[in-house]
């Protein structure tokens, strides 16, 4: 893939000027809208991104996964989550444990160092396009007390890092997922998306409405939906949104 970068110093959200882009002259794939700052930065659902103004990587990619089926789009979150993932795991010290927290965080330790939101837009049985918005925790070392649990590269390096070169570093290994995600190896993405989820394989406790229960955590079905396996032996199947843990 072809990678063609624009670079703001200041914006409401990428995703959003990446909307704004499409609406205007259509999806471009490869496309990535860089920012320096976000004022309007989004996270999943109605949660906010916080980042110091040119301290942070947040960016968007347009990409149109015309070959892959509505029904198969969490594979692109998978591929995307892999991709993040790797790139911040090859800047942190090897003793760092770096996962993917279901659906789309990356965290290092126990503390979220990235972020992902994905938006689809469908037409009939064909993915038209996507938009990719990623921010990652690179050089802030200060973050507001209401973040439950954020952390930066610098924090952990206690080295400063350059947003473009690490841009170039999640693209090349987003390009390398989703060559994967083009060949149709969704077998092997799920694979390695599932061995790399917080959790996996573990007993957690959750909650899912006003009740909690012990369970173990097997993994996300190919609909991006959570597994957990009960006490009693049975799978339940959540979505995002009906469970904490």
């Amino acid at each position: 893939m072809r990678f063609s970068v624009i670079v703001l110093d200041r914006i409401d959200s990428t995703n959003a000027f990446a909307r704004r882009q499409i609406e205007k002259s259509g999806a471009l794939e490869g496309k990535v809208i860089w920012a320096r700052e976000q004022y309007a930065g989004r996270g999943q659902g109605e949660n906010s991104w916080h980042s110091g103004p040119g301290m942070n990587l947040t960016f968007s990619l347009l990409l149109e996964p015309i070959f892959l089926p509505p029904s198969r789009q969490f594979s692109l979150n998978k591929a995307i989550a892999l991709a993040v993932m790797n790139s911040v795991k090859q800047t942190l010290p090897p003793d760092t444990t770096t996962l993917i927290k279901w659906p789309n965080d990356i965290y290092a330790g126990n503390r979220k160092i990235a972020g992902i939101l994905i938006e689809h837009t469908i037409m009939g049985n064909s993915l038209i396009h996507s938009i990719v918005g990623i921010g990652i925790n690179l050089n802030q070392l200060e973050f507001p007390s209401d973040l439950p649990n954020p952390v930066s590269v610098k924090q952990i390096t206690g080295l400063d890092h350059e947003p473009e070169k690490f841009l170039e570093n999640v693209c090349l290994n987003i390009d390398r997922e989703y060559s994967r995600l083009i060949r149709r190896a969704f077998t092997s993405i799920n694979d390695d998306y599932n061995s790399s989820l917080f959790g996996c394989g573990s007993e957690l406790e959750f909650a899912s409405g006003s009740s909690s229960f012990t369970g173990r955590l097997e993994g996300v079905d190919d609909l991006g939906r959570l597994l957990v396996m009960t006490t009693g032996g049975a799978i339940r199947i959540f979505t995002h949104g009906e469970i904490r843990f």
